[in-house]
């Protein structure tokens, strides 16, 4: 990833390591089971529905902005295998940080629905994980225009 797209750095105080993993576990079983899915289906597949759009966004996000991810995510474990259940995360601010969430926000909303019709094993993100990921989003958004950081509310 270009230097010239990060313009500043937030912290996420108080960040909650094991939701954290839940939510990359949860992630990870979504991604194979969608991929599952529309490798079964015939070549006719649409690319605007749910699975589709995930994994093509998933594909370019990583792809953009993997070494990044990679790095945030380092961090988080190193902090897990110490013992620790928070931590405060230091997450580099991109240019364009708030279209970018919005973006994965609409993904993610629309994952959920599609799971919550009940055509997958995969269950829909919990109450909590929309939770961390919607702190997470306000966090970013209002550290990118100054504000100083807030901690989690929720549970750890």
């Amino acid at each position: 990833m270009p230097r010239s797209e990060v313009i500043g750095t937030a912290v996420l105080r108080d960040y909650p390591l094991r939701l954290w993993e839940e939510q990359q576990e949860h992630t990870a079983e979504m991604l194979r089971e969608f991929q599952l899915m529309l490798s079964g289906q015939e070549s006719g597949q649409t690319t605007s529905s749910p699975p589709a759009q995930l994994l093509q966004f998933a594909a370019s996000f990583t792809g953009r902005y993997g070494a990044l991810l990679d790095e945030i995510s380092v961090s988080r474990q190193q902090a897990r295998q110490q013992g620790l259940d928070r931590m405060d995360s230091e997450v580099p601010l991109l240019a364009g940080t708030a279209e970018i969430l919005e973006h994965v926000r609409g993904v993610l909303d629309a994952v959920d629905a599609y799971c919550r019709h009940g055509d997958l094993l995969m269950l829909a993100r919990t109450p909590v994980q929309v939770a961390l990921q919607e702190w997470t989003n306000r966090e970013l958004v209002a550290q990118l225009h100054g504000a100083a950081p807030t901690p989690w509310p929720g549970p750890f």
